[in-house]
């Protein structure tokens, strides 16, 4: 069964709660408005797929599981949000009320076309209604070959979440994590990549020697993964007492923001290209 997130952003976790036991791991979030895949239940427990083919459990009150409402999103006009944080508005003007904030990756409804001065109303998955400028939005599907320069625009949305803090499983603005990072960054361009801090067989990111990394390669060291940004920098979400946010570090141990306990410890690059 396909069913639709309908909140802004849905945390999946390693087990459902019981109430008797520790809260559960949280191993990632999804947007409002991704299509996942039901594949068990337990009371109000769902097991969940996602697209990238990443599973977790989550609670049916955040899920539209309707078939008719399901299939009426799905043949919307959907575009996917690409600021960190979008703010939906009451109207067509940038000091209107906030109605509701969605995460990069969230998926909305256009309704009508745009404004002559570019605003856009659209319906969130939730039904929430408000208005977004329409160079906020990227129509749906997204394809990578779309992009005229592929590898840069990785690079600058990687960086557009330099100092957002750390959070284990998290994949957005609020909070989040080092393959967080990396894959909600390939995810926005098209490209499904791996959850987790580890090259697999099944993407589409194959090894490639260090010496040829290339801006938007990934690199991989033990339990974590960055995105190249070239000359010997990458930008990843450090767990690290004392830094604990997204930022850049380099290979260079002449550069005063070199780490020499991931420099010492690559284990492989991977490119998409």
């Amino acid at each position: 069964m396909t069913a639709i997130v309908r909140d802004a952003l849905l945390p999946l976790f390693a087990a459902p709660m019981t109430g008797r036991e520790p809260m559960p791991e949280q191993v990632d979030q999804v947007f409002s408005g991704m299509a996942v895949e039901v594949l068990e239940e337990q009371r109000r427990w769902r097991r969940v797929k996602t697209p990238y083919r990443y599973e977790g459990w989550t609670l049916s009150d955040s899920l539209e599981e309707d078939p008719a409402r399901v299939e009426r999103w799905q043949k919307g006009d959907l575009a996917l949000v690409i600021p960190p944080v979008a703010t939906l508005l009451s109207g067509a003007h940038p000091e209107e009320a906030p109605v509701y904030q969605l995460p990069r990756g969230a998926a909305v409804a256009r309704l009508g076309e745009p404004d002559e001065r570019g605003w856009q109303m659209v319906e969130a998955a939730n039904g929430a209604l408000g208005f977004l400028l329409k160079e906020s939005l990227w129509t749906l599907p997204v394809r990578p070959e779309e992009f005229s320069d592929l590898r840069e625009s990785l690079a600058r949305a990687a960086l557009d979440f330099l100092g957002v803090p750390y959070r284990w499983g998290g994949k957005s603005a609020w909070g989040i994590d080092c393959s967080g990072l990396a894959s909600l960054t390939y995810l926005i361009h098209g490209i499904a990549v791996f959850r987790d801090a580890r090259l697999h067989p099944d993407f589409p990111i194959h090894p490639i020697p260090v010496e040829e990394m290339a801006k938007g390669d990934l690199l991989y060291f033990p339990g974590h993964v960055a995105l190249y940004l070239g000359e010997n920098r990458y930008v990843h979400a450090t767990g690290r007492k004392g830094d604990e946010a997204v930022v850049v570090n380099s290979l260079d141990p002449a550069e005063p923001d070199y780490r020499a306990d991931l420099a010492g410890q690559i284990l492989a690059a991977g490119s998409y290209f």
